[in-house]
């Protein structure tokens, strides 16, 4: 498993596989410490310990959300205490000093790639309303629409299940947490933490759909970054509840209806026929196109190359069951011939031992594209 590391310190995950995972628990923890009737002074004594563990996650996320809801329950809770204020933002601030966590705020690539994966994502769904497919958008952006960026997720749990999971499951998502954010204001310390982790998962995939649903390899990391992983999205699933719960207020309904169609509705102004259309976990240009299967040998993006502006393309190597008149097959999906009996059969660097199908068109040997062409 990799290590996230930042000036040769390991960034401390606390079981998450990611740094940025456990300091979005951490700030959903924050809030609900301050504000207490009786000894208040423990609570924020509490905050001050618990900013040590935030520290040592590296998470300059983490440090902007703990910023933002700091800001948002004094303002919402009317604090006039500005000693109070100046006092707690100052023991914070100082413990994030002395932790070096400050030398993290630089534009290096993890900060300068997301714009470029969420206006992929964005042109991905643009062109698939109705959602890729569970676990498809990160490779997809990363094979057709990026070109050297390459990632699982769009780094973004909002953007990731539009993407994945199409309009409607986004327009639910997105009504739920705008009506809450706006009914549940007035429960200061639940509203940060909801707030707060609606900000985290805006910058980082915190809510991992693909590795959530996996319950029989835990998207092959420990099985503890599974469980604690069902508890953060269990505990914004519950604190967005608690915003929600009480009687319906039909203007604030309508409103965070509107603002959630214009979450699903804006971005199909990217439409391009450039971005790759996505059905059942293929990759196609043109419904008669070769389809090209190959094995786990071969990437998405060596395939390309031989496979011009017309192909269907799977998002995972293996034989799949689609007919085609011509298709193209990439080393040892050799033996897939015999399943394409009335499809024209181009091989590429098959095995040094195979015997070509009867309706064999081509057998490419050379590395050098052009012969293929």
């Amino acid at each position: 498993m990799m290590e996230f590391t930042f000036d040769g310190i390991v960034r401390q995950g606390f079981g998450f596989y990611n740094p940025n995972h456990a300091a979005a628990l951490i700030c959903a923890i924050f809030p609900f410490l301050w504000g207490w009737k009786k000894y208040a002074w423990i609570g924020w004594m509490l905050t001050f310990l618990l900013t040590v563990p935030l520290v040592m996650t590296y998470s300059r996320t983490g440090v902007l959300v703990l910023a933002f809801e700091l800001a948002a329950y004094f303002i919402i809770s009317k604090t006039k205490n500005w000693k109070l204020i100046a006092a707690i933002a100052g023991g914070i601030l100082l413990i994030l000093l002395i932790g070096g966590i400050f030398g993290r705020f630089t534009l290096d690539k993890a900060v300068a790639n997301r714009p470029e994966i969420w206006f992929a994502g964005l042109k991905l769904y643009a062109v698939n309303p109705f959602g890729v497919g569970l676990g498809n958008s990160g490779t997809v952006v990363s094979n057709f629409i990026l070109d050297s960026i390459q990632c699982r997720t769009l780094v973004n749990s909002h953007l990731t299940l539009l993407a994945e999971f199409g309009c409607i499951a986004g327009f639910l998502w997105f009504l739920s947490i705008f009506y809450a954010l706006l009914t549940g204001i007035k429960k200061s310390r639940t509203w940060c933490a909801v707030a707060g982790l609606c900000i985290s998962a805006t910058i980082a995939s915190i809510f991992d759909w693909d590795l959530l649903s996996d319950f029989q390899n835990y998207g092959d990391l420990p099985l503890l970054n599974f469980i604690l992983s069902w508890i953060l999205l269990i505990v914004f699933l519950v604190l967005t509840v608690c915003l929600l719960w009480g009687k319906i207020n039909l203007k604030r309904l309508k409103i965070s209806a509107g603002c959630a169609l214009l979450c699903i509705a804006l971005p199909l102004l990217l439409w391009s026929p450039d971005t790759p259309k996505v059905k059942n976990g293929i990759v196609c240009t043109l419904p008669d196109a070769p389809l090209v299967l190959y094995d786990e040998e071969w990437s998405i993006k060596s395939l390309l190359p031989y496979c011009r502006e017309e192909f269907q393309i799977p998002l995972r190597p293996g034989l799949i069951s689609v007919k085609a008149k011509r298709v193209i097959l990439f080393g040892n999906a050799a033996e897939y011939a015999s399943e394409f009996p009335d499809s024209k059969i181009v091989y590429v660097h098959p095995p040094e031992f195979f015997e070509p199908a009867a309706n064999t068109e081509k057998i490419i040997l050379s590395s050098n594209v052009s012969h293929f062409r």
